[in-house]
């Protein structure tokens, strides 16, 4: 299992959040899951404006969510449009079971702390 930082909270209240929820298709298992969501990484990181990227896997119900942080509204949007010609990450969307997948962008509006 992968473990690292939890990069979500490096945020601030100007970025623009993009929050993923998927599933794959029934027959790739979760290895191939992970290491698809790994795949990922690199594409999105040299993305112009990419602050950061956190993904979650649920074991009750089979799902992920991802959560990427962009400096703002622009960016988020550039960047999804590049994703959708990069070879590499439309492998990666080839194996997600579209009928689940919920993509939007955001912005903060609030929220409280410890």
């Amino acid at each position: 299992m992968l473990t690292s930082t939890l990069n979500a909270t490096a945020a601030n209240k100007n970025n623009t959040f993009e929050i993923i929820a998927l599933q794959f298709q029934a027959d790739i298992d979760f290895a191939a899951q992970e290491t698809a969501m790994q795949k990922l990484n690199p594409i999105v990181q040299t993305a112009s404006g990419f602050v950061s990227r956190d993904y979650y896997y649920s074991e009750e119900n089979g799902h992920w969510i991802e959560f990427i942080t962009w400096e703002d509204e622009a960016a988020a949007k550039q960047a999804s449009a590049a994703m959708m010609k990069n070879e590499s990450a439309l492998a990666v969307f080839g194996m997600v079971d579209q009928k689940t997948m919920l993509f939007s962008h955001y912005q903060h509006k609030g929220g409280i702390g410890q």
